[in-house]
């Protein structure tokens, strides 16, 4: 069982509606009825980082940025976090220099710490962070993208993923890719403005992978993504390989549709912004991913992305 369908049926048995809450699982984080945006994401150590690769306030920093990413993806503005350490018996001060990692990266989005919990782990070091956030108009969901609908995405992929494959083999990567890794774009102002300004119709961060999140897009607007290749914008720390951009993950970059006649609009935030925005596809009839390439081939991709249940234990991420 993949994890696309280990969380549906976790779904299915946890959530049976309710009138106080106007978007439950399924999407980048609950929407509570007022306008309150929650999200938790869990990070491993051995599946999502090892402490042989960066340091823990470094692993603090990237936990709290990933769930902090998921409020940018719904277009909610930050308002706190909460945040639970499962940590070693003989070296319970690790929970201090991973707390002030999460703390930089709420500093950076204006969202403090306000509670959490602790326990000991026989195990790896465990790091579950909850975000809160607030939307002051409608949430951007998943299920939005429609046929003709352009597709879209901010900044350059892959170079997380290519920090991942250096140390795999042994080596040390690039400073800049190494810091694609241990700090992720802050997304917030990105996410809140394109819902605020009604420019994304649908949007999702990229946590596992460009086509990962694309199917995952398609799914829920029940549409077609085709991704034109050789418009995805490769990170410069990737060296070119396109792969790293595809499948790679961990770039929390935004990926959204919009009609096109937003085009300009989109491309003049992204210059307010100093953020690079780039149409890299379309959406279809025909459902599911298609890759296309400069010639105009068209192939169904394969599954490619980060999936917690297909890949092996303790090869992170």
């Amino acid at each position: 069982m993949d994890e696309t369908r280990l969380v549906e049926r976790l779904a299915a048995i946890g959530w049976k509606g309710d009138a106080s809450v106007e978007l439950g699982p399924g999407d980048d984080a609950a929407v509570l009825i007022g306008g309150l945006v929650v999200s938790t994401d869990m990070t491993v150590e051995g599946v999502h980082f090892s402490f042989e690769w960066i340091a823990p306030a470094e692993a603090g920093f990237r936990a709290a940025a990933a769930a902090l990413s998921d409020m940018a993806a719904m277009g909610a503005a930050p308002e706190a976090l909460l945040v639970s350490l499962a940590l070693p018996a003989e070296d319970p001060a690790l929970g201090e220099e991973l707390q002030r990692g999460v703390r930089a990266a709420g500093d950076r989005t204006a969202a403090p710490i306000v509670g959490g919990d602790v326990s000991r782990s026989p195990g790896p070091v465990v790091i579950d962070v909850v975000a809160v956030g607030r939307v002051a108009h409608d949430v951007v969901k998943r299920g939005g993208a429609r046929p003709g609908h352009d597709l879209w995405v901010s900044g350059a992929l892959g170079g997380a993923a290519a920090a991942v494959a250096a140390w795999s083999r042994g080596e040390r990567p690039e400073p800049e890719a190494r810091a694609r890794f241990v700090r992720p774009p802050d997304r917030a102002r990105l996410g809140t403005a394109l819902a605020a300004q009604g420019l994304a119709t649908s949007m999702i961060d990229i946590s596992d992978g460009l086509l990962a999140d694309a199917r995952r897009l398609a799914s829920a607007s029940e549409a077609g993504i085709r991704v034109l290749e050789h418009r995805v914008p490769v990170d410069e720390t990737a060296g070119g390989d396109l792969n790293h951009a595809l499948e790679g993950g961990e770039d929390y970059e935004l990926m959204f549709t919009a009609h096109p006649g937003a085009k300009s609009d989109i491309l003049a935030l992204g210059r307010e912004l100093s953020v690079q925005l780039t149409r890299i596809g379309s959406v279809g009839e025909e459902a599911g991913v298609l890759l296309e390439d400069a010639e105009g081939r068209r192939r169904v991709p394969g599954r490619g992305g980060f999936d917690h249940f297909t890949v092996p234990s303790g090869d992170p991420p």
